[in-house]
Protein backbone atom coordinates (compact mmCIF):
# COMPACT_ATOMS: atom_id res chain seq x y z
CA UNK A 1 0.00 0.00 0.00
CA UNK A 2 0.84 3.50 -1.08
CA UNK A 3 0.67 5.63 1.87
CA UNK A 4 1.20 8.82 -0.14
CA UNK A 5 -1.49 8.19 -2.23
CA UNK A 6 -3.15 7.15 0.83
CA UNK A 7 -2.67 10.33 2.20
CA UNK A 8 -3.34 12.48 -1.30
CA UNK A 9 -7.05 10.39 -1.18
CA UNK A 10 -7.40 11.57 2.55
CA UNK A 11 -5.96 15.57 1.82
CA UNK A 12 -8.74 15.61 -0.83
CA UNK A 13 -11.53 13.98 1.27
CA UNK A 14 -11.17 16.38 3.34
CA UNK A 15 -10.80 19.43 1.34
CA UNK A 16 -14.27 18.08 -0.39
CA UNK A 17 -15.86 18.00 3.03
CA UNK A 18 -14.63 21.33 4.28
CA UNK A 19 -16.24 23.05 1.02
CA UNK A 20 -19.59 20.77 1.75
CA UNK A 21 -19.30 22.42 5.22
CA UNK A 22 -18.83 26.43 3.60
CA UNK A 23 -21.70 25.46 1.56
CA UNK A 24 -23.89 24.31 4.30
CA UNK A 25 -22.85 27.04 6.41
CA UNK A 26 -23.44 29.26 4.26
CA UNK A 27 -26.70 28.41 2.61
CA UNK A 28 -29.27 30.72 2.40
CA UNK A 29 -32.02 29.11 0.87
CA UNK A 30 -31.33 29.87 -2.46
CA UNK A 31 -30.67 28.28 -5.93
CA UNK A 32 -26.79 29.03 -5.50
CA UNK A 33 -26.58 26.04 -2.54
CA UNK A 34 -27.66 24.30 -5.35
CA UNK A 35 -25.13 25.49 -7.86
CA UNK A 36 -22.78 25.19 -6.28
CA UNK A 37 -23.14 21.60 -5.46
CA UNK A 38 -24.00 21.12 -8.92
CA UNK A 39 -20.71 22.08 -10.11
CA UNK A 40 -19.11 19.80 -6.95
CA UNK A 41 -20.97 17.05 -7.84
CA UNK A 42 -20.17 16.80 -11.48
CA UNK A 43 -16.38 17.53 -10.23
CA UNK A 44 -16.59 14.28 -8.65
CA UNK A 45 -18.25 12.16 -11.01
CA UNK A 46 -15.96 13.55 -13.60
CA UNK A 47 -12.69 11.51 -11.41
CA UNK A 48 -14.41 8.22 -12.21
CA UNK A 49 -14.51 8.23 -16.12
CA UNK A 50 -12.57 5.92 -18.30
CA UNK A 51 -11.90 5.35 -21.54
CA UNK A 52 -13.89 3.38 -23.94
CA UNK A 53 -13.73 1.76 -27.12
CA UNK A 54 -15.83 3.40 -29.55
CA UNK A 55 -17.04 2.90 -32.47
CA UNK A 56 -16.03 5.65 -35.31
CA UNK A 57 -18.66 5.20 -38.45
CA UNK A 58 -16.95 7.50 -40.64
CA UNK A 59 -13.13 5.75 -40.05
CA UNK A 60 -15.01 2.23 -39.54
CA UNK A 61 -12.77 1.14 -37.21
CA UNK A 62 -12.74 1.57 -33.19
CA UNK A 63 -10.79 4.44 -31.01
CA UNK A 64 -10.40 4.76 -27.73
CA UNK A 65 -12.48 8.08 -26.12
CA UNK A 66 -13.69 9.54 -23.08
CA UNK A 67 -17.15 8.16 -21.37
CA UNK A 68 -19.56 10.77 -22.34
CA UNK A 69 -20.51 12.77 -19.30
CA UNK A 70 -24.16 10.88 -19.96
CA UNK A 71 -22.56 7.55 -18.66
CA UNK A 72 -19.57 8.14 -16.13
CA UNK A 73 -22.26 10.83 -14.49
CA UNK A 74 -24.56 8.37 -14.28
CA UNK A 75 -22.81 5.32 -13.27
CA UNK A 76 -21.31 7.46 -10.64
CA UNK A 77 -24.96 8.06 -8.59
CA UNK A 78 -25.63 4.69 -9.34
CA UNK A 79 -22.08 3.46 -7.39
CA UNK A 80 -21.53 5.70 -4.84
CA UNK A 81 -25.16 7.74 -3.53
CA UNK A 82 -27.24 5.70 -1.44
CA UNK A 83 -29.40 3.07 -3.16
CA UNK A 84 -32.28 5.02 -2.84
CA UNK A 85 -31.27 7.28 -5.84
CA UNK A 86 -31.15 4.12 -8.57
CA UNK A 87 -34.10 2.51 -6.99
CA UNK A 88 -36.08 5.76 -7.27
CA UNK A 89 -39.26 5.30 -9.45
CA UNK A 90 -41.42 8.14 -10.50
CA UNK A 91 -45.31 7.86 -10.96
CA UNK A 92 -45.08 7.42 -14.30
CA UNK A 93 -42.96 4.35 -14.01
CA UNK A 94 -39.46 5.56 -14.82
CA UNK A 95 -36.65 4.24 -13.03
CA UNK A 96 -34.31 7.23 -14.28
CA UNK A 97 -33.33 9.49 -11.65
CA UNK A 98 -29.52 9.68 -12.19
CA UNK A 99 -30.42 10.29 -15.69
CA UNK A 100 -32.71 13.12 -14.38
CA UNK A 101 -29.56 14.65 -12.51
CA UNK A 102 -27.61 14.24 -15.18
CA UNK A 103 -29.60 16.77 -17.39
CA UNK A 104 -31.21 18.51 -15.23
CA UNK A 105 -28.45 19.54 -11.91
CA UNK A 106 -25.28 18.54 -14.58
CA UNK A 107 -26.06 19.82 -18.10
CA UNK A 108 -29.18 21.97 -16.60
CA UNK A 109 -28.28 23.51 -13.45
CA UNK A 110 -24.08 23.53 -13.58
CA UNK A 111 -23.34 24.09 -17.24
CA UNK A 112 -26.43 26.09 -18.61
CA UNK A 113 -27.56 27.60 -15.07
CA UNK A 114 -31.45 26.50 -15.84
CA UNK A 115 -33.43 23.77 -14.29
CA UNK A 116 -35.18 22.57 -17.67
CA UNK A 117 -32.24 20.32 -18.45
CA UNK A 118 -30.49 20.01 -21.71
CA UNK A 119 -32.96 20.68 -24.87
CA UNK A 120 -33.28 17.99 -26.84
CA UNK A 121 -32.17 15.22 -24.44
CA UNK A 122 -33.60 12.83 -22.81
CA UNK A 123 -34.27 15.33 -19.47
CA UNK A 124 -37.79 15.87 -18.87
CA UNK A 125 -38.55 19.55 -17.89
CA UNK A 126 -39.44 19.51 -14.04
CA UNK A 127 -38.11 15.91 -13.12
CA UNK A 128 -36.55 17.70 -10.66
CA UNK A 129 -37.68 20.33 -7.98
CA UNK A 130 -34.95 21.62 -5.27
CA UNK A 131 -35.47 22.77 -2.26
CA UNK A 132 -34.55 23.76 1.22
CA UNK A 133 -36.93 21.69 3.66
CA UNK A 134 -36.30 18.52 5.74
CA UNK A 135 -37.26 15.39 3.75
CA UNK A 136 -35.21 14.16 0.35
CA UNK A 137 -35.91 12.11 -2.32
CA UNK A 138 -40.27 13.01 -2.02
CA UNK A 139 -42.48 12.25 -5.07
CA UNK A 140 -44.52 15.37 -6.17
CA UNK A 141 -47.18 15.80 -8.93
CA UNK A 142 -46.94 18.88 -10.72
CA UNK A 143 -49.58 19.95 -13.26
CA UNK A 144 -50.06 18.77 -16.45
CA UNK A 145 -48.61 18.60 -19.15
CA UNK A 146 -45.59 17.89 -16.87
CA UNK A 147 -44.30 14.70 -16.16
CA UNK A 148 -44.14 14.38 -12.22
CA UNK A 149 -40.74 15.25 -10.06
CA UNK A 150 -39.40 14.28 -6.92
CA UNK A 151 -38.14 17.28 -4.93
CA UNK A 152 -34.14 17.15 -3.57
CA UNK A 153 -33.82 19.33 -0.43
CA UNK A 154 -30.69 20.96 0.37
CA UNK A 155 -29.01 19.95 3.52
CA UNK A 156 -30.31 15.69 2.97
CA UNK A 157 -29.04 15.87 -0.28
CA UNK A 158 -25.59 17.81 0.81
CA UNK A 159 -25.16 14.50 3.16
CA UNK A 160 -26.11 12.20 0.42
CA UNK A 161 -22.95 13.96 -1.78
CA UNK A 162 -20.80 13.67 1.58
CA UNK A 163 -21.77 9.91 1.59
CA UNK A 164 -20.85 9.59 -2.24
CA UNK A 165 -17.38 10.89 -1.74
CA UNK A 166 -17.14 8.46 1.26
CA UNK A 167 -18.10 5.98 -0.55
CA UNK A 168 -15.66 6.93 -3.76
CA UNK A 169 -12.49 7.16 -1.54
CA UNK A 170 -12.99 4.07 0.33
CA UNK A 171 -13.58 2.53 -3.32
CA UNK A 172 -10.38 3.50 -4.15
CA UNK A 173 -8.69 2.64 -0.91
CA UNK A 174 -9.40 -0.55 -2.25
CA UNK A 175 -8.97 -0.60 -6.05
CA UNK A 176 -5.67 0.50 -7.51
CA UNK A 177 -6.93 1.11 -11.39
CA UNK A 178 -9.83 3.93 -9.48
CA UNK A 179 -7.31 5.09 -7.20
CA UNK A 180 -4.54 5.86 -9.72
CA UNK A 181 -7.49 7.51 -12.13
CA UNK A 182 -8.43 9.80 -9.28
CA UNK A 183 -4.96 10.85 -8.19
CA UNK A 184 -4.14 11.47 -12.03
CA UNK A 185 -6.99 13.78 -12.34
CA UNK A 186 -7.38 15.50 -9.00
CA UNK A 187 -3.47 16.43 -9.63
CA UNK A 188 -4.39 17.31 -13.58
CA UNK A 189 -7.39 19.46 -12.35
CA UNK A 190 -7.26 20.21 -8.50
CA UNK A 191 -10.24 21.89 -7.00
CA UNK A 192 -10.05 25.10 -6.51
CA UNK A 193 -7.06 25.84 -4.07
CA UNK A 194 -6.28 22.83 -3.07
CA UNK A 195 -3.01 21.64 -3.86
CA UNK A 196 -1.40 18.50 -3.80
CA UNK A 197 2.66 18.40 -3.39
Amino acid sequence: MNLENNDELEKFKSYMHERFNELERDSRGTAWDFVGLSVSLDYLASLTKIKVKVKVKVKQREELRWQPGREYFTIFINEFFPEAYSQFTYRNGSNDLPEQMYRTLRCGLAHAFSLDGEPGGHGRTGSIMIGHGKGNLIPAQKAPPRDDTVILNFIPFINDVRTALNNLIEAARSDPRLKERLLKRIRAQPPLQLILE
